[in-house]
């Protein structure tokens, strides 16, 4: 058998062909990352647990967590440091935008919430 670090460093190779090199968001990264781990979970509860099926779906979690770590780097905006003058979302933290920009757009730019009322000073 590969060892297995080669097994995830193949399988995050092949979903980077697929998907790109990097999550969206943290928030794309922990979903991605659960919805791997349910699915080992899937076969871990079955009455006759497939041990081929089982190791899959682990290498499919390395390789998400190995991409989530990569993907820090893509994601510029982490440590920036609010100020008087910007706004942030209260449900899910995950944008900064001045509240000039804001007054200009007519839907809110927040991938996860969609509410306007969601942003303060």
């Amino acid at each position: 058998m590969k060892k297995t670090s080669f097994l995830f460093v193949e399988e995050l190779q092949r979903a980077n062909r697929i998907y790109g090199p990097s999550f969206a968001s943290p928030h794309e990264g922990y979903a991605i990352m659960r919805e791997e781990l349910e699915e080992l979970w899937e076969e871990i509860k079955k009455k006759r647990p497939d041990k081929l099926r089982m190791m899959e779906e682990a290498i499919q979690v390395g390789a998400m967590a190995m991409k989530f770590i990569q993907s820090l780097d893509h994601w510029s905006w982490l440590g920036l440091k609010m100020s008087a003058q910007e706004l942030k979302c209260l449900q899910c933290r995950y944008r900064v935008i001045t509240s000039d920009i804001l007054a200009d757009l007519e839907s809110d730019p927040c991938l996860t919430c969609n509410k306007l009322n969601q942003w303060k000073e």
